[in-house]
């Protein structure tokens, strides 16, 4: 019979098998613990609810977990919460049972709502007897891809005569490239350094960064692009790549450097570089709707989120009123 284990995810155990293989980098063991390491809010416990029948684990999530509050172990990094969940009817099972591990609360984020595994977890999370709601969450722009050459030919003319004429700009400056995948400290020091001298506000989490390049690099998840000018690195980005597909995860440039669009530049080449050398065939931009997105991808889905709650417990009944109940009721209004 199939039972419910609920585990530390700081004990590595036969569960860390389900995590070697996973659709994303996000999906990785390496991942979720740099998230536990990193992330978690005074108080909470980074655990793995599972299910095992007859001594195999069948699928398993990560959560992290404070009082009668179950959360999805993500965090505003996040692109994609990507659970163990590789046989959909134990999924679906896992989701049936959510009462045995979601305490009061359940609130799981970032998920793609399309992937076989959360499809049928979601489906039995509706027969579970808690209560529960979806919402959206952000946007994904993300296109296949199938070569440069062809990628670039379906660019706006506008980006295209962008990166001409920047690009020359930036050559009589002495503009190199770089790609890091492997030997991350320098990389590490190099985005840091240019991420302070960015326009962007301070980290959440100010270790996350430094933390998940190391653990990933391990798996060969990490590519760290750099863009130097006049001798000095003025561009970084990182992306996370899995199988063939690519999340465009994190990029900064210096503010001080802007008149040269040096993260359109970077952006370009790491395009130019990455798509054929790991043969890619999907690339996103990972959280966010941002316009400029949709000059470099063409095409948009959503990630969804899902909060449940338990009426017999007082946080659940609760969140029943407060959020469920309201999320419930705005997603009818909005019916085509």
């Amino acid at each position: 019979m199939a039972e419910i284990v609920i585990l530390p995810l700081s004990e590595h155990s036969p569960l860390t098998a389900l995590f070697e293989r996973p659709i994303s980098a996000e999906g990785s063991y390496g991942w979720f613990e740099s998230l536990a390491e990193t992330t978690l809010d005074p108080g909470e416990e980074a655990i793995m609810a599972a299910l095992s029948e007859n001594g195999a684990t069948r699928g398993a999530l990560p959560l992290a977990r404070k009082g009668a509050r179950t959360r999805a172990l993500t965090a505003p990094y996040t692109t994609l919460y990507a659970p163990a969940l590789p046989e959909p009817e134990w999924a679906r099972m896992l989701g049936v049972r959510a009462r045995e591990y979601a305490g009061g609360v359940l609130r799981l984020d970032a998920m793609d709502k399309d992937a076989p595994g959360v499809a049928a977890f979601l489906e039995g999370l509706r027969e579970s007897g808690l209560i529960s709601a979806q919402y959206r969450h952000f946007a994904n722009w993300f296109e296949p891809v199938a070569d440069f050459e062809s990628y670039w030919a379906a660019r706006p003319s506008r980006l295209r005569a962008t990166v001409q004429r920047k690009l020359a700009q930036a050559r009589g400056q002495g503009a190199d490239f770089r790609c890091y995948r492997e030997n991350f400290e320098g990389a590490i020091a190099i985005y840091e350094e240019i991420y302070r001298a960015s326009w962007k506000t301070a980290e959440p989490h100010p270790h996350f960064i430094a933390n998940m390049i190391k653990k990933l690099s391990r798996e060969e998840f990490v590519r760290v692009g750099v863009m130097i000018l006049a001798e000095r690195p003025v561009a970084a980005q990182i992306w996370l790549v899995c199988g063939r597909k690519a999340t465009i995860f994190k990029l900064a440039h210096r503010e001080d450097a802007t008149e040269y669009s040096p993260g359109t530049l970077l952006t370009h080449w790491m395009m130019s570089t990455l798509i054929p050398e790991e043969n890619l065939r999907e690339i996103d931009f990972g959280r966010g709707d941002d316009a400029y997105k949709r000059d470099w991808l063409g095409q948009k889905r959503e990630r969804i989120g899902v909060i449940a709650g338990n009426r017999k417990s007082a946080a659940g009944l609760a969140a029943i009123v407060r959020d469920i109940l309201p999320t419930r009721i705005s997603a009818a209004r909005n019916l085509p």
